[in-house]
């Protein structure tokens, strides 16, 4: 899974899939588009804090590049954002093509780290195909 987040945003990503998905960490667009060229990228973990706030930029590439790989959206940092912007932001990314928003934020917030680590885990495996690449998805 290709995941396109800042560097702290990549810290709690890390923690909160805890190696049951192959990670290959991204931090700019053009990072992520050489990725998705290689064509062995099964999905796409991006938050709206990567690369300048360049989730949509890197969405609107991604399908270009590899429209069938899944692209799921997330918030992991806090933001200076009306929560309307936020949900204006995630109707946008979901009429391009992504399959959810995952607002991890959120859950650490109002519960702490390891109900937000697992609520990140439970949706990815909610909202990704059964088939993608990973230990928890494939059930080993």
């Amino acid at each position: 899974m290709l995941v396109a987040a800042t560097e702290m945003g990549h810290a709690h990503i890390r923690r909160a899939l805890n190696g049951d998905f192959d990670m290959v960490v991204v931090y700019t667009r053009s990072q992520a588009i050489a990725a998705l060229s290689e064509g062995v990228i099964d999905a796409i973990l991006c938050s709206i804090h990567f690369d300048e706030s360049r989730m949509m930029d890197l969405l609107v590439a991604a399908k270009a590049v590899a429209p069938h790989v899944p692209f799921i959206c997330c918030q992991i940092l806090w933001s200076t954002l009306r929560p309307s912007a936020i949900q204006n932001t995630v109707s946008a990314a979901e009429s391009q093509g992504a399959l959810g928003f995952v607002d991890y934020n959120a859950a650490l917030r109002s519960h702490g780290a390891p109900e937000a680590d697992k609520y990140l885990r439970e949706e990815l495996l909610r909202l990704l195909p059964p088939d993608v690449g990973c230990a928890a998805a494939a059930g080993t």
